[in-house]
């Protein structure tokens, strides 16, 4: 569905959270605060070079707009960069917008850049008016880069540490938002090699899962012949890179990268 009632559901001041792009006609007047989060572009899969995770979405908020059932808004949600294997680089994630009645222009939270041999980029933010104010996506390394709501978002761990981004509002996840702030959740992903299975189709890697707005950790495997994937994105996060071991070639079909988090809308009504 393009859009559910948060746990406000009921009352007087509901949230809504969009997770597909839409026209959205507001059901009723009042004050909202608006947060828009770009999705995570995804790792590179390789097995020569250490592959680097995906960047993380930007994040933006309108903190407050007042709007009117005659009003309409243009909202486009961005798509995560899809896993990636046998060489190939990650791919951006898209960007997520907001444009309608009373808004100035277009507002935009770009997607993270995508994984490559090299550190990727957070998504950036543009637009102006009506108070709004947002932060670059951290920088994918070997994991995934994070979302930044009070600052430009953690970068993905190291060869040493190879955890995705934590976001900085860490808490139980996007369900614990409202009334004008967004959470995240305090999961940071990461990976654990692992090489007990005899099987080639059996994926070496464990990988834990991210929490809303954290990148994805990465998988660097040590043997060949196995298929290792690193953490795909919580909601805005970059993926994790994967490799296998080293020196079976660029183009081999065995390792896989994490796929980057798609972005999201959060209106919040609010009582003030």
């Amino acid at each position: 569905m393009p859009y559910a009632f948060g746990a406000a559901a009921g009352g007087a001041f509901p949230q809504l959270t969009i997770t597909q792009s839409m026209t959205w006609v507001p059901p009723m007047d009042g004050n909202i605060c608006i947060h828009v989060v770009g999705a995570g572009g995804s790792g590179q899969g390789h097995s020569q070079y250490a592959p680097h995770g995906g960047g993380g979405g930007a994040y933006g908020k309108v903190p407050s707009l007042a709007v009117t059932t005659s009003g309409s808004f243009t909202l486009v949600v961005g798509v995560g960069g899809v896993s990636q294997g046998a060489g190939n680089v990650g791919l951006i994630g898209g960007s997520s917008t907001i444009a309608g009645t009373g808004l100035t222009g277009t507002k935009t939270c770009g997607g993270g850049g995508p994984g490559t041999t090299s550190f990727s980029v957070g998504g950036t933010v543009s637009g102006s008016g009506e108070g709004w104010v947002g932060y670059a996506g951290g920088a994918g390394r070997l994991g995934g880069g994070a979302v930044g709501v009070h600052g430009t978002g953690e970068q993905g761990g190291t060869a040493t540490h190879k955890t995705g981004g934590m976001t900085d509002a860490a808490s139980g996840g996007l369900g614990m938002s409202g009334f004008g702030i967004i959470c995240g959740g305090s999961q940071k992903s990461y990976c654990n090699d692992w090489q007990a299975a005899a099987q080639p189709s059996v994926v070496h890697g464990m990988a834990f899962p991210a929490g809303d707005l954290c990148g994805g950790g990465a998988v660097v495997g040590t043997e060949g012949y196995r298929f290792y994937r690193g953490s795909d994105g919580g909601i805005g996060g970059g993926g994790g890179g994967g490799q296998s071991a080293t020196g079976w070639g660029p183009g081999n079909p065995y390792s896989y990268s994490g796929a980057g988090g798609d972005g999201i809308i959060l209106i919040q009504y609010l009582p003030w």
